[in-house]
């Protein structure tokens, strides 16, 4: 019971996090876009402010599932793969969300708010899946036997399987 109340907890404070870092995201990929200039075209620049939303939301995600007992390798695999299921997940907000009301000028450079939420949403369930299972494996290894001891006491003699006889 214990272990589901920590699941939710962290699935709520990663989705939080995602949520919260979505629009720090999608602030900081306009304010690249400035500092570069618009040299390319539009799609181009679209595309980096949707990466810069994605790759937050996974930021954000995966911190509410941080372990830092798993080596820096498999740490960075979990990360990118969290980021990679968030800006999946901004593209699927842009594919099948409502979009933007064309009819006022600012139309061109607005995004659609279901872009931040499904890109939390698809990075939340990215790292609590992979966080789940992390916490899994940990609780097998932690209670499978440990291969380093011998099976058997080593005061039993050999030949009998009842440790009570070596104490006669």
């Amino acid at each position: 019971m214990g272990i589901c109340v920590v699941w939710i907890a962290r699935t709520l404070a990663g989705f939080a996090f995602a949520i919260v870092l979505t629009f720090l995201g999608d602030v900081g990929g306009r304010v690249i876009n400035l500092l570069l200039g618009y040299p390319w075209p539009q799609d181009l620049h679209f595309t980096i402010q949707l990466v810069s939303i994605g790759l937050a939301a996974g930021i954000g995600a995966r911190l509410g599932w941080i372990n830092l007992r798993w080596n820096r390798y498999w740490s960075l695999g979990m990360w990118v793969a969290v980021c990679a299921g968030a800006v999946a997940g901004v593209y699927i907000g842009y594919i099948y969300g409502p979009g933007v009301d064309t009819s006022y000028w600012w139309s061109r450079f607005a995004l659609d708010t279901t872009i931040h939420l499904s890109a939390a949403v698809a990075g939340t369930v990215t790292a609590t899946v992979i966080g789940i299972t992390q916490q899994s494996l940990e609780l097998w290894r932690a209670h499978s036997r440990p291969r380093l001891v011998p099976m058997t006491p080593t005061n039993v003699p050999l030949g009998t399987d009842d440790p009570t006889l070596s104490k006669q």
